[in-house]
């Protein structure tokens, strides 16, 4: 004799050919469904793997004001300036080469056309400064600002929109 428990036989054939079997895989349904599922991924990944950054980056324009770090007019450069320095008893030079980026091509004209005058304005208020007054960036923001006003004076204002250096010595 075994000690495994007597199978029990059914009491009923019928009954246990009415019963349903377990299939293992799974419903045709779900099988859709995730393929699908798959389909939508992939396709999502794939446009988003291939989107340009243009594109990407395009949003709903807000009209905000310029970092000032980008060029948007055209750019003029001027002669280079070299100066004496008003230092008595030290020889003592300053060279200066700047570029004006304008607010518009038609403003490069009036500029062209007011070259010397500019160049006297420049050389004239160069001239006058001292060393200590070259040193530092504040000091560079200040001869900035003075040169923009007495050129705005010569050409007319809102025609030159910054000034760059290009070269800045002091010897």
């Amino acid at each position: 004799m075994s000690d495994a428990p007597p199978e029990e036989a059914p009491a009923d054939e019928h009954a246990a050919a009415a019963k349903p079997k377990k299939q293992g895989g799974t419903s045709p349904i779900v099988m859709a469904l995730l393929v699908l599922n798959l389909g939508a991924s992939g396709f999502g990944a794939f446009k988003i793997m291939t989107a340009s950054p243009a594109a990407a980056a395009t949003a709903p324009e807000h009209h905000e004001e310029k970092s000032g770090k980008e060029i948007t007019g055209p750019v003029l450069p001027l002669e280079p300036f070299v100066v004496n320095l008003d230092e008595p008893g030290n020889a003592r030079y300053l060279k200066m080469k700047v570029q004006l980026e304008l607010v518009g091509p038609h403003d490069a004209e009036s500029i062209e056309k007011s070259k010397q005058v500019l160049r006297d304005e420049v050389l004239g208020y160069l001239s006058g400064l001292h060393v200590k007054d070259t040193l530092g960036a504040t000091a560079k923001d200040t001869i900035r600002d003075a040169l923009m006003k007495k050129m705005e004076a010569v050409v007319g204002e809102h025609k030159i929109r910054r000034m760059f250096f290009e070269e800045f010595m002091v010897q």
